[in-house]
């Protein structure tokens, strides 16, 4: 049986998201499949095993481009 999943986005999580749908050409649902696919490889290739979840924002936020937003803004 297949899950439905839901959530609430920030109004920074919906431009994102409406700016790869439109640059990709591609569903909502496929851009957070893709997103959870690219985490779990990230946290295959993590050199740090079980770091808490500050941890973990930390090393993403530090592979964001210049310019781009934290997790908090993007996130909350």
């Amino acid at each position: 049986m297949r899950r439905a999943y839901t959530f609430r986005s920030t109004t920074m999580m919906e431009q994102y998201m409406n700016e790869l749908m439109l640059d990709w050409e591609i569903d909502r649902t496929s851009v957070i499949k893709l997103s959870l696919y690219l985490l779990s490889i990230h946290m295959k290739q993590c050199t740090i095993a079980h770091q808490d979840l500050y941890g973990l924002i930390h090393e993403l936020e530090l592979l964001a481009p210049p310019g781009f937003p934290n997790y908090a803004s993007f996130a909350d």
